[in-house]
């Protein structure tokens, strides 16, 4: 058993300490941004993303703010992240403001916390990952390879969802949400099924949050991305989108280390030095990671299941999915010591994850 396992909730980092999911959301912030006495903002956007969602800051541009844009591309990087601190520093910015998807969130997050704890604003464009809602930044090197996870003592001030935004953004991304936020459930259910933790009252919050992960994904999923698809912006698409934002950050914010990422999360991690999984999402690849996880938990029946729900949304279900079916047992055996590396909260698994056995529950998987 592992030694993490037996030690108790370290932290509670519930969330921003302001939300809201509503159409016009945005409009709110010009009065926010006066009541926080902001004079010089620095916005922090993408390419494509802002010019879509540019249009729903016409009242702060209206104002009399002092307003500068810093474009992010590429990664979030280490060398990135500190190019944005020199801007905020060096520009007195009272707020910094993100408007883009995860990798936007992450940047700016690390940033902000660096340039001396500058309070900032998320607004997403994409319903793809929890980045908005947690306090975790996930960095990678330059060529797109995981680098590192991050947890920061500081979220978001305020955090804004505008559903016509994330309605108009491509469907992959929100196809790789509903995956990434099923491994909420999947990564974190083993652990705090374990009875020693079911006592502590916030891990139980985590868990149910994880459950209402799967639940609504699964149930409302399908309908969702039907309404996408006939450009009908609905209730289920607006409560599928605020499950992958918002509630899935919930779990680790209420069960810290014993709920954040294990098996699946850490086989998207090894599979992102190869080349050609840069061309399939996070969530593509982490879809492909609770699998995995299955596999060495020997739940076939779940995997026969999952396999029927992501056959319908074209998320990987085997190597080939992914063009990776040329990886060689020295290519599985490099991956699964990646993802057991001693310092990763795999560990926290109530059963041993090691190189050996991952490869042997890959193997299982593909050959299912």
């Amino acid at each position: 058993m592992s030694q993490m396992q037996n030690q108790p909730l370290s932290f509670v980092r519930v969330g921003p300490q302001q939300y809201r999911c509503e159409e016009g959301a945005i409009d709110e912030l010009t009065h926010q941004l006066y009541q926080m006495k902001a004079k010089k903002i620095l916005i922090v956007h993408g390419n494509l993303s802002w010019k879509k969602a540019r249009p729903y800051f016409k009242s702060i541009y209206r104002s009399n703010f002092s307003i500068e844009e810093y474009q992010f591309s590429g990664e979030c990087t280490d060398p990135t992240i500190n190019s944005i601190k020199t801007v905020i520093e060096e520009s007195n910015a009272d707020v910094v403001i993100g408007v883009g998807g995860g990798k936007i969130m992450d940047t700016v997050k690390y940033a902000a916390y660096l340039a001396n704890r500058c309070p900032f604003v998320l607004v997403p464009t994409l319903a793809s990952n929890c980045a908005p809602w947690t306090p975790v930044s996930v960095l990678y090197h330059e060529d797109g390879s995981f680098d590192r996870l991050d947890v920061l003592p500081i979220q978001a001030l305020l955090l804004l969802i505008e559903p016509r935004l994330i309605f108009d953004a491509p469907r992959d991304y929100f196809i790789a949400g509903m995956a990434d936020t099923l491994a909420k459930w999947y990564e974190s259910d083993e652990i705090l099924s374990q009875p020693h933790l079911q006592t502590q009252p916030f891990l139980t919050m985590a868990q149910t949050a994880a459950q209402l992960c799967q639940q609504t994904i699964l149930e409302k999923g399908g309908k969702a991305l039907e309404d996408l698809d006939q450009n009908h912006l609905t209730a289920d698409f607006v409560a599928v989108s605020e499950v992958i934002i918002s509630i899935s950050g919930l779990v680790g914010g209420f069960g810290d280390d014993l709920a954040r990422t294990t098996v699946a999360h850490e086989i998207h991690d090894a599979l992102t030095i190869y080349p050609e999984a840069h061309h399939f999402l996070h969530g593509h690849k982490v879809g492909y990671g609770i699998l995995v996880q299955l596999s060495l938990e020997e739940k076939w029946d779940e995997i026969t299941r999952l396999r029927q729900f992501y056959t319908s949304l074209a998320i990987p279900i085997s190597l080939a999915d992914m063009k990776l079916d040329y990886l060689t047992d020295e290519d599985l055996t490099d991956i699964a010591n990646r993802a057991s590396l001693p310092e990763l909260p795999v560990h926290n698994l109530p059963y041993p994850v090691n190189a050996e056995n991952l490869v042997q529950a890959i193997k299982k998987l593909e050959s299912f």
